[in-house]
């Protein structure tokens, strides 16, 4: 490990951007490209900038730390496009959301993803959209904050400006080494921090944030790298381990944070993109409610399409750590099958596979048998804040019970099926709309017994 011995009479003031709130006086949104390389969740409740502001005495100190190559990795040095935006308003969750797929089509394609926060604020809150989320009228959408979770089912829905998002990738927030892996992989991974109660400090050129016991997870950052040997006397109260995670906060444009190994997370979810798909044919408005349905030791679902072109891939979501499922493309009657492939689903939450060989179709069936639960989205419900709104039409999606195909609009459909729901938005000590939701609200969002709509299964066409 390199060592550098500096002494140095440091006089720091450090901005602590601890809320997830509007950081700029600014309506335009402040960009700052990054050139350092060394160095879900969203709270509702607006916060002024001195309530974030922690100004430090002039300390007098020596430091002699420079990371080494051991247990140290950052995004950041290896791409060039990545900036570090200052967030508007109680948007961390977007922020946060982009900057993990702005990293996943960097190191996928070496192109920059260009994406407005407040377009995808729209395209999950507005009404341009006949299912999903719908923010009451008396809301400022930009305030109320949101989920991961939210994000993965609008964007996995569309193909825009030839991107799609083909996978979110739940993970354990206490599982350090599948994070690490994430973000060497795919890029960087969203993790839920507690940013009212923490301590926020300055050691030398490194920005410090630490908590030992979060009390609320409100805001979200972005994990893009990590020092396992940073030292834990660099934290304004020294933490009980050494190490860190690098993380671009948007409430600290042009310079990362580290956070310290010892406070807990939250909510680590990896979004990437793909650039391979021209269009998603889709009936669903997601599986944020965590809906599934089972008919046995295993559930054949189907989805039927009418779109002509070469199915390259197939998208699901998964509410298991680990899931086998078959794929088969048949005719739109299920009378003949065009295609058939094995894949497993190797984490929680949505993800596509690509076909070994695309198809050409027209009027076809995507038929999945998962070995343990078919993802479906739930009905619709209202809540103080917004509705989550769904629907589904007479043709459009199947299950496989009793030896034939059975529409999931028939009345019947509960009598063959059993539901359940698994990891829902507001698992966890999230802020953002728990402190909106009544505990009714809460009751039927987890209540396992529901009307299921369409089966959770896309179609990505090839470019």
């Amino acid at each position: 490990m390199k060592k550098l011995i500096v002494t140095a009479v440091i006089s720091a003031m450090l901005i602590s951007m601890c809320g997830c709130s509007d950081t700029s006086s600014s309506s335009s949104e402040v960009t700052t490209t990054t050139s350092q390389t060394t160095t879900a969740v969203s709270q509702t409740t607006v916060q002024t900038t001195s309530d974030w502001t922690s100004e430090l005495s002039p300390i007098e100190s020596s430091y002699n730390y420079v990371h080494g190559t051991d247990g140290y990795y950052n995004l950041a040095e290896e791409l060039k496009l990545f900036k570090t935006p200052m967030q508007q308003a109680g948007t961390c969750w977007l922020y946060a959301a982009r900057a993990s797929m702005q990293t996943s089509c960097e190191k996928a394609t070496g192109k920059e993803l260009k994406m407005e926060i407040y377009d995808m604020l729209e395209a999950i809150y507005g009404e341009g959209k006949q299912e999903g989320l719908f923010v009451n009228s008396s809301i400022d959408k930009s305030d109320l904050g949101g989920y991961e979770q939210f994000v993965a089912d609008r964007l996995s829905a569309e193909c825009k400006d030839g991107i799609t998002l083909d996978s979110s990738m739940i993970i354990d927030p206490t599982d350090r080494e599948t994070i690490k892996n994430a973000v060497r992989t795919r890029g960087g991974v969203t993790v839920g921090i507690d940013s009212q109660n923490c301590e926020v400090g300055m050691f030398g050129t490194y920005p410090t944030l630490i908590y030992k016991q979060a009390k609320i997870y409100d805001h979200v950052v972005t994990v893009i790298g990590w020092d396992d040997h940073f030292p834990k006397e660099y934290f304004k109260t020294p933490a009980e381990q050494d190490g860190a995670w690098i993380v671009y906060n948007s409430n600290l444009g042009g310079k990362y944070q580290y956070i310290s190994y010892s406070s807990p997370l939250e909510y680590a979810i990896s979004h990437t993109v793909s650039d391979k798909y021209s269009q998603v044919q889709s009936y669903d408005a997601g599986n944020v409610m965590g809906s599934y349905i089972k008919t046995g030791d295993s559930t054949k679902a189907a989805n039927v399409f009418h779109k002509k072109g070469k199915l390259a891939a197939v998208g699901t979501f998964n509410n298991f750590d680990k899931q086998d499922i078959k794929i088969e493309i048949m005719s739109a009657d299920f009378k003949n099958t065009l295609y058939t492939q094995n894949a497993s689903l190797g984490y929680q939450g949505y993800q596509t596979v690509e076909l070994t060989k695309p198809v050409d179709v027209e009027n076809y069936a995507v038929v999945i048998t998962y070995s343990k639960g078919a993802p479906v989205e739930g009905e619709t419900i209202g809540f103080a804040v917004a509705s989550y709104k769904t629907s589904i039409e007479k043709g459009q999606s199947f299950v496989f019970t009793d030896g034939k195909w059975k529409d999931m609009t028939d009345s019947d459909i509960n009598k063959v099926i059993k539901t359940d729901k698994v990891h829902s938005f507001i698992d966890g000590d999230c802020g953002a709309w728990k402190e909106f939701l009544t505990s009714s609200d809460i009751e039927a969002i987890k209540n396992p017994d529901f009307a299921p709509g369409n089966v959770c299964i896309k179609a990505l066409y090839a470019k």
